[in-house]
């Protein structure tokens, strides 16, 4: 499946269950929690996004609403097919925009800058931020030329 095949795929699923910039961060949070476990604990996810846990299960009872995950009260969280593909989405929109900064210099605040761009970005534009990316990856002299420019 190509890029765009994938997005579309994603974007037909937001069409009609769309997600509040919040709740996107939870999803992608807990996707990226359950990279190194298929189980998660609701302490991980209110540790990792700084958020008490009363308000954590408000969100997550929200979430389990959608199908985007499975809530097990008092033991654990866990993805759902649709909810892990969502997540995946989430997360390589960010990686996208944040590898999209690194590449034009921006140091400080990047993450800051990533969690702003990534909930308002739209799909054309991260597939062709996506394709620089993959540009500059393949021509390393003009990213080092780029890199110059910046200096002077």
């Amino acid at each position: 499946m190509n890029k765009r095949e994938e997005y579309y795929t994603f974007n037909e699923y937001m069409k009609y269950n769309s997600l509040t910039p919040s709740e996107e961060d939870y999803i992608e949070m807990i996707y990226r929690l359950s990279l190194n476990e298929d189980k998660i604990k609701l302490k991980e996810i209110s540790t990792s996004l700084n958020i008490k846990p009363p308000s954590v299960t408000k969100m997550i009872k929200k979430l389990e609403s959608k199908n985007l995950l499975i809530y097990r009260k008092y033991d654990y969280i866990q993805l759902t097919d649709i909810g892990e593909i969502v997540g995946k989405r989430l997360f390589d929109r960010h990686n996208v925009v944040y590898s999209f900064l690194e590449t034009i210099g921006l140091k400080e605040y990047i993450h800051e800058e990533t969690e702003k761009i990534e909930h308002t970005i739209s799909i054309e534009t991260l597939l062709r931020i996506d394709e620089l990316i993959n540009f500059f990856g393949e021509n390393e002299s003009l990213l080092k030329k780029f890199r110059e420019y910046q200096n002077l």
